[in-house]
């Protein structure tokens, strides 16, 4: 892909998960209940109110698609603490209007 003045863009593909932890609105805190103090430790509230438990150190989540799918990358609750804290950056090319206005708001950075 090449922007409008021609320089080309190395695109990194998303996968739905990506996507969707982009996009849907969910808040990943930090200082809540029993992720409070703990480091590496997240609740994610998710887009339906239910609230996850991450390990971002270790790529876990007590969520239904971790627990029965384990995708490769983790689930999108995982993925969405790693685009919060900077753990994983997010593509240059991902237009800023799609993703949640809530993203990292309640994490600090790495």
């Amino acid at each position: 892909m090449t922007t409008a003045n021609g320089t080309a863009i190395d695109i990194e593909p998303l996968s739905d998960r990506d996507v969707r932890a982009l996009t849907e609105c969910m808040s990943a805190l930090s200082d809540v209940g029993v992720v409070a103090g703990a480091p590496g430790m997240y609740a994610v509230v998710s887009e339906s109110g239910q609230t996850y438990t991450v390990d971002a150190d270790a790529g876990a989540c007590d969520c239904p698609d971790a627990f029965y799918r384990q995708p490769t990358g983790g689930c999108k609750h995982v993925r969405r603490v790693r685009f919060a804290t900077g753990r994983r950056s997010i593509p240059e090319w991902v237009n800023d209007d799609a993703v949640d206005e809530q993203l990292g708001l309640h994490v600090e950075t790495v």
